[in-house]
């Protein structure tokens, strides 16, 4: 009798461990071993690079988060990481850290329902004087539930009803793809906001690079709280989002990242040699 219940015991810890092996696997990209190429190294040292903060009276700067670690072959970046910076557990901006043409950029867009500001070596770089990001409750949605698992449920299914599509750099559109959405959320909001009950950040993607970004939020309306959407651009394509077959959303192409007002901004570094040398050349 001893023995059968040792073997039921067995059978029950062997899947539950191999299942958390699974999951450290899922959350670790680069083994324990193994060492960081010069380019990982200058990404991850280069989060200190910039400040945000909700605004310029703020002595607090955002926290960040890096989100998601992504290649995209289809454009030849072999090598980047989608940044959220947060204030009171709310996603405020989003950046994408990545090689390009021998520079080496950080792209910014706000998703604040407000305005912003970011610093970088103490010299304001980036404040926008408007929302980055335009919310509309959800056609036909439920009331958000009480208990947090149930909303999580409630905003993987919302998620389910959008789609994106990128309409790319040409005037014909002869580019156009449609993107995949991750299954998972890219972040579940942690919010101290009494706006804001919950939401999640989901990416619609080319690879495993974020082209749009969907937000879903649990917001105050009245007593209660609804649940609305917004997308972001996370590219310099055209795009459209819509709810089920209807277009809610649309981006132009090309949109000017030199201006320090606007909601879209990128800054760039020359990359140094060492690190050039680490990234794979053109045909490889």
């Amino acid at each position: 009798m001893n023995r059968i219940w040792w073997l039921l015991l067995v059978g029950w810890l062997l899947p539950l461990a191999a299942w958390g092996q699974g999951d450290s696997q899922r959350n670790s990209d680069v083994p324990a071993d193994k060492p960081l190429s010069p380019l990982r190294k200058l990404m991850n040292e280069s989060l200190s690079w910039n400040e945000l903060f909700v605004n310029d009276r703020s002595a607090t700067p955002m926290t960040a988060k890096v989100v998601l670690r992504w290649t995209n072959n289809t454009r030849g970046s072999e090598d980047g990481m989608t940044v959220l910076f947060l204030a009171d557990g709310r996603p405020e901006a989003v950046c994408c850290f990545y090689p390009w043409e021998k520079i080496f950029v950080h792209e910014f867009d706000s998703m604040s329902r407000g305005t912003l500001l970011a610093k970088r070596d103490g010299v304001v770089v980036w404040s926008p004087e408007k929302p980055g990001v335009h919310f509309q409750p959800i056609p036909g949605a439920d009331d958000p539930a009480e208990m947090p698992v149930a909303r999580l449920r409630q905003m993987k299914s919302l998620a389910s009803q959008f789609s994106s599509t990128m309409l790319g750099w040409k005037a014909d559109k002869s580019d156009r793809e449609p993107l995949r959405q991750l299954p998972q959320p890219l972040y579940r909001y942690d919010s101290q906001r009494s706006d804001v009950l919950d939401g999640a950040v989901f990416a619609f993607v080319q690879g495993t690079d974020p082209e749009s970004l969907l937000l879903l939020e649990a917001f105050k309306k009245g007593d209660g709280f609804e649940w609305q959407f917004a997308f972001v651009r996370r590219t310099s394509g055209e795009l459209e989002g819509r709810h089920k077959d209807t277009v809610v959303w649309h981006a132009d192409r090309f949109p000017a990242g030199n201006d320090p007002r606007s909601t879209h901004r990128s800054l760039s570094r020359p990359l140094d040699l060492s690190v050039l040398g680490d990234l794979p050349k053109k045909g490889e």
